[in-house]
């Protein structure tokens, strides 16, 4: 049998080298200068051998290493100038160990085993045989691998198939150093059988005159294979014998194999040749059978990429004919919805005021769901693009809280942000695509939630230097859902039921485009629901860390020295408070009642801030209030968190420094202890001190912002440094408060995002009026798209939030001081030639009206000076209506004008437009003396 598998391989090895048609001739090799280096040190390396294993490899009478690995290794020696060494003294036994110890450097004839690719890198394999069994002859009760089941069979220690029996625990090895030992053992009737290579067995027991043993293979077991292996540990040494052994080519190979295996008998050519009429008929078969189902799937994909095409071309066309008519219906829509607003503005009756609050509301759920699928459209077609800028978590937060909060507010629910400590705030990537994600899941828990509460979890994991996983779960105690409606709720313009869709209407589209963003940005969505109980969703996306902590916008402000007093029942909150005290290195301390909190007042601690969860319908007890009522300038400032919008100050039944909304965001917070502390924070570096003033710098800025607190802190920081302030709500309201102030107004603080109008409409509006007033836009997006927009529009500078506060102030008054130094004044305050025509071009009579006109007004104006000085608006609107009318007689337009704006605005009036206004008065008395003077 032995003799039969030789005759094929050799057959095989003859085959393929007369296909290949070529001998492969050892040239030259080409080593590295790492592997030069290490032949010039290490021309000798250790060989560790078996000197037993016949015919592959063994130590002959003379002690000389034979066999056919002993052929191989002296070809390679020769090619790569490497010398090998070995102990002629040791057995295999002893040859594995040292080469597990690291003495010995490479083994010529190894089989694989995974415990040894642990030390050792193996090159490819040079011989394979099978395993086999080697039994006596006698023994009927083996005949195959599995009948050594509940047995003990012999084994050469160290061998591979040592590590081949482990693998068969309910059979017994006993081991031995050679193969012969075992072959004689089997022989004696000591062992049943021995397991080990079937070509040295066979070749030993026609050595050694075995004629009563038999061999059996083991099909159970892959054709076995022999290798050199080398230390891993040397890997150059592991290259360099790659080299040689890949130089001796196929021939070569079959050469020394044929050397060392001899044949009795010739070649019986014609089971090869029947084996290859067979192997032709099969090929035959198989490439009719092949070229036949080949035409029909060709066929069949022809048409389905013919119904694949129609069926995008459907969907395409159905995209196109969506994003045309949703743009048809938004202009009139918005046409609509801004003619009901300028409705409400009107007087109207109770139910008029009903029936338009009812077409605003119809007009903005109109809107949102032509917004989804144009949206929805957007994705289909892969025409979504995302942005990757530094942004802050807490202005997504703020932003998607500050548009949900209305209807939280009318439908009363309890909404919370849940937030772990350690949670990154500064993020790289597309914040705009990240507050639509949230506001679609917000959106849909307040819709599906009567009463209750909606608690939005952050959490990150899997954190990283410059990377985490962030976790946003919307929770809700809504109607929830079946698992048979879990099961479509991602699917299009699909909601749960139809008494779902008649009862909150939408479009289905939400939690689609929900979907396929966080796909697109490779995040993950869950959803769990119970029915009347509830609905989570869960959203996992991977996030860039924004690094550059210089950002920050309280990195110039330090609140460590703020003593707090926390009068919160809700341990939530009271541990979000903490934590975000913590971070500031702020001192605070706790508790959950009045009484406490008043003998905490009454302490020896002298807090700075007291910040109380305030709910309309508890009863704050006199005393309490007693504390902040007395006119105490060294009392702490009051902060209150509500639950719900409080319309007047009365209501709060407290003084109240500040009022701010729950849920808690960390950059609110810090906006308002800007705002109650600024520069009085005994730690916190005066605005004065830091931000270089110009002489004589008072700017009047415009601050266009929709959000109350961000117009406060605006406000406060603008003041801080002497300007005067004038606020808009939306970008309408600014425009128009624009053309009203131009004449005094030196910079415009924009925002982008507002209702009515946004901020870049705004901002052209204003820009085609006046081409060089200075627009500083304030904007979380610092987007390419939008930095490109505002550009285009004109817009001066843009400036991220959250901003730094003395970085606002400086640029503030550089773009002011600049404005004003370049601002161009009329060049008479009077138009003479029009102040005649007015008297039909009677220049006498006009001169009489001038003479008329100082004598009165050079007493208007000491009257003037002295109403306001007295705070009496009245005084000041009736001195302004006077003087209104005859600067209009005269010709002198735009001292009428600030007169206009004096005697309209003076509830409100501010210091800069009164001295403007008297500044105008003079110039207009001057002019005119210096005309009747000619």
């Amino acid at each position: 049998m032995v003799k039969h598998r030789c005759r094929n391989l050799l057959l095989f090895l003859v085959l393929l080298l007369l296909l290949s048609g070529t001998l492969y001739a050892a040239s030259s090799l080409q080593f590295s200068r790492e592997e030069y280096q290490f032949l010039e040190e290490h021309q000798t390396v250790q060989l560790g051998i078996d000197p037993k294993f016949v015919p592959f490899e063994y130590l002959d009478d003379k002690g000389i290493h034979s066999g056919i690995a002993a052929d191989l290794l002296s070809l390679i020696s020769e090619r790569t100038g490497l010398s090998f060494e070995y102990d002629p003294t040791l057995n295999w036994t002893e040859t594995t160990r040292k080469a597990e110890e690291g003495s010995i450097d490479v083994l010529s004839a190894v089989g694989y085993t995974k415990e040894r690719s642990a030390y050792l890198t193996y090159l490819p394999a040079y011989i394979h045989f099978q395993r086999a069994i080697i039994i006596q002859k006698s023994n009927t009760s083996v005949t195959s691998f599995s009948d050594l089941e509940g047995r003990q069979v012999a084994v050469q220690r160290g061998s591979s198939h040592e590590g081949f029996l482990t693998s068969y625990p309910s059979i017994t090895p006993r081991f031995y150093d050679t193969v012969e030992e075992a072959l004689l053992a089997v022989n004696r009737g000591e062992e049943v059988a021995f397991v080990g290579n079937e070509a040295t067995s066979a070749y030993l027991s026609r050595s050694l005159g075995l004629t009563e043993l038999t061999i059996i293979p083991i099909s159970e077991d892959a054709e076995q294979t022999l290798h050199i292996a080398v230390q891993r540990s040397k890997p150059i040494l592991a290259s360099i014998l790659r080299k040689g052994f890949d130089s001796v080519s196929e021939a070569e190979l079959a050469q020394i194999l044929n050397r060392w295996i001899s044949y009795e008998t010739k070649i019986d050519y014609w089971p090869i040749i029947r084996v290859a009429i067979i192997f032709a008929i099969i090929i035959l078969v198989v490439f009719a059978l092949s070229s036949f189902w080949i035409i029909r799937l060709r066929k069949a994909i022809r048409e389905k990429e013919e119904a694949q095409f129609r069926a995008e071309e459907a969907d395409r066309e159905k995209s196109r004919f969506l994003a045309r008519i949703s743009h048809e219906i938004r202009t009139p829509l918005n046409g609509v919805r801004g003619m009901s607003f300028l409705l409400e503005k009107t007087e109207l009756s109770a139910n008029q005021h009903r029936y338009v609050q009812s077409i605003s509301t119809a007009t903005q759920t109109m809107q949102q769901i032509i917004n989804d699928i144009l949206e929805y459209s957007r994705l289909q077609e892969n025409r979504i693009t995302f942005e990757t800028v530094p942004f802050h978590l807490d202005d997504v937060l703020e932003n998607c809280v500050s548009i949900e909060q209305y209807m939280i507010q009318q439908k009363g629910l309890d909404f919370r942000i849940d937030e772990e400590a350690g949670v990154p705030k500064r993020f790289i990537g597309d914040p705009t695509r990240l507050s639509q994600i949230l506001i679609n899941l917000l959106n849909n828990a307040v819709k599906f939630t009567e009463n209750g509460s909606i608690t939005l979890s952050i959490t990150s994991r899997q954190r990283e230097d410059s990377s985490c996983m962030l976790s946003l779960e919307v929770t809700d105690t809504g109607i929830g859902m079946s698992k048979e409606q879990l099961d479509t709720i991602f699917t299009p313009f699909v909601q749960a039921n139809e008494t779902i869709h008649r009862k909150y209407g939408g479009s289905g589209l939400g939690l689609s485009i929900v979907k396929e963003l966080i796909e697109k940005m490779n995040g993950k969505l869950e959803v769990s629901s119970e029915p009347n109980v509830g609905t989570s969703f869960t959203v996992s996306l991977p996030m860039l860390l924004d690094t550059n902590s210089g950002m920050e916008a309280h990195t110039s402000v330090d609140f460590s020295s703020l003593r707090v007093l926390l009068v919160i029942q809700d341990r939530m909150l009271y541990d979000r408070l903490g934590m975000i005290f913590t971070e500031y290195h702020s001192y605070y301390e706790g508790v959950t009642s009045f009484n406490l909190a008043e003998k905490a007042l009454e302490g020896t601690q002298n807090y700075d801030l007291v910040i109380l969860e305030y709910d309309t319908s508890m009863m704050i007890p006199g005393s309490f209030r007693k504390i902040f009522n007395a006119q105490n300038p060294t009392r702490p400032k009051l902060l209150a968190y509500t639950h719900e919008q409080i319309a007047k100050e009365k209501e709060l039944q407290l003084p109240c420094d500040l009022v701010l909304m729950l849920p808690l965001i960390t950059s609110v917070l810090f906006n308002g202890l800007l705002q109650l502390f600024g520069a009085n924070t005994p730690s916190l570096q005066s605005a004065e001190d830091t931000v270089q003033r110009r002489p004589n710098a008072s700017p009047t800025v415009l601050v266009v912002e929709d959000n109350p607190t961000n117009q406060m802190i605006a406000k406060e920081l603008l003041e801080q440094i002497g300007a005067t302030v004038y606020l808009a709500s939306d970008g309408k309201e600014g425009y128009e408060r624009f053309l009203r102030y131009e004449d005094v107004i030196d910079c415009i603080l924009m925002d982008l995002h507002m209702d009515v109008m946004n901020g870049y409409e705004s901002s052209k509006l204003i820009r085609e009026k006046n081409k060089d007033v200075p627009i500083l836009v304030t904007s979380a997006d610092l987007i390419s798209s939008v930095l490109k927009q505002c550009e285009e529009i004109g817009v001066t500078e843009v400036i991220g939030k959250p901003y730094d506060p003395e970085a606002l102030q400086q640029k503030v008054l550089d773009l002011s001081t600049a404005y004003a130094t370049t601002k161009k004044l009329p060049d008479a305050s009077i138009d003479f030639k029009r102040g005649m025509l007015q008297l039909g071009g009677n220049e006498k009579a006009y001169a009489t009206l001038l003479d008329a006109f100082i004598t009165e007004t050079t007493s208007l104006v000491e009257d003037l000076k002295k109403a306001w000085d007295n705070q009496d608006w009245k005084e000041v609107a009736e001195l302004a209506h006077r003087a209104k009318g005859s600067c209009g007689a005269i010709g002198a337009t735009g001292a009428q004008k600030l007169c206009a704006l004096l005697q309209h605005e003076h509830p409100t009036a501010d210091h800069a437009l009164f001295m403007k206004t008297l500044d105008e008065l003079e110039r207009v008395l001057a002019q005119a003396r210096s005309y009747l003077a000619l």
